[in-house]
């Protein structure tokens, strides 16, 4: 009897356990279906996962005669930790926009920059709060290079009482920040939070360092008491999270959203944006990048081959603004 009883079980498990050899199997999505979230930014300024922008025609947008093009982005950038040379092709990079963003011929004063490669994705499990720091210190350095002072400022605790809190990637950011290496620097970089009393007269510039949103607390009233004090003193806010975050408390509520939103919109022009393609929810493998510099066009681009044959080739550029996800999906998907 205990013969038979395992045999009828084997034969209801084989269809799983041995699936026969041919057979359609099941797909969790039909043929077809766009699947890469290619457009999904993490600073939470877009209403949609895949963010705003316009759709082109298949032959727009190719790349002008002589674009100068950035074909040389880091291979193999799934490998963390990153070799210092990594590091540095993205901190040139941002750097040299944002200082030009900064002090050009018409200064722009409220701007902000959005760098996330593997080791500064803080969805990601290789995240690296050091990397974030050593690019503000690599901003910081040049623009203190003429003699003028700069305030590096991550913001401070939130909420009373127990209700205190900090968001995590920001946890001990200012501890480090005050044991920090600037090199022949340091007489002209201090340190300070977000609010409308750290702002000083012979402050020139101000970094913010990824200032967010958490649970129950906005941090776009600090934001807004210091702009009023800085004047038109430049402020760069690098990585910013400024989407709304639901609370029980009717915190970022409906009320006020459009608002909130234009503010970090419009107030803040972003001068620099560098990001990778994946296709979501996996941060493997890199699809494509998309870039934008200052005094550029936003620069989509998309990765060929596999590990040292890796190249890096400019498919489309934008001078409208930021592509959106259909158009970045269409090109990335798109056989060569």
């Amino acid at each position: 009897h205990q013969t038979s009883t395992m045999s009828a079980i084997a034969t209801q498990l084989a269809p799983i356990v041995a699936p026969v050899v041919g057979a359609p199997t099941h797909r969790s999505r039909p043929r077809g279906m766009r699947v890469i979230a290619m457009g999904g930014r993490m600073d939470g300024t877009s209403g949609s996962l895949f963010g705003g922008g316009k759709t082109v025609a298949d032959e727009a947008n190719l790349p002008p005669p002589g674009y100068r093009s950035r074909t040389d982005i880091p291979k193999m950038l799934n490998n963390t930790p990153h070799p210092r040379e990594v590091r540095k092709w993205f901190y040139d990079d941002c750097r040299e926009s944002v200082v030009a963003a900064v002090t050009g011929a018409n200064p722009k004063t409220r701007v902000k920059a959005w760098i996330e490669f593997p080791e500064l994705n803080v969805n990601g499990d290789v995240y690296r709060i050091g990397t974030l720091l050593e690019l503000v210190r690599e901003v910081a350095r040049a623009l203190v290079a003429d003699g003028k002072r700069v305030r590096v400022c991550v913001q401070g605790s939130m909420g009373q009482g127990v209700f205190q809190g900090l968001p995590l990637s920001l946890s001990g950011v200012a501890r480090i920040l005050d044991m920090m290496d600037w090199g022949d620097a340091d007489e002209f970089i201090t340190r300070g939070s977000i609010g409308g009393d750290v702002p000083q007269p012979d402050d020139a510039y101000f970094i913010l360092i990824s200032p967010q949103n958490i649970v129950g607390y906005s941090v776009l009233p600090y934001l807004q008491e210091m702009e009023k004090a800085a004047g038109d003193r430049p402020i760069i806010m690098i990585n910013p999270k400024l989407g709304d975050i639901q609370s029980a408390g009717n915190v970022m509520s409906i009320r006020g959203r459009g608002e909130r939103r234009e503010y970090v919109e419009k107030t803040w022009e972003e001068v620099y944006h560098f990001r990778l393609l994946y296709k979501k929810p996996f941060f493997f493998p890199i699809y494509g990048a998309l870039r934008y510099g200052t005094g550029g066009m936003w620069e989509l681009y998309k990765k060929f081959g596999k590990m040292e044959q890796e190249e890096w080739k400019l498919l489309r550029t934008y001078d409208d603004g930021e592509p959106g996800a259909a158009e970045i999906t269409k090109r990335i998907l798109a056989k060569d």
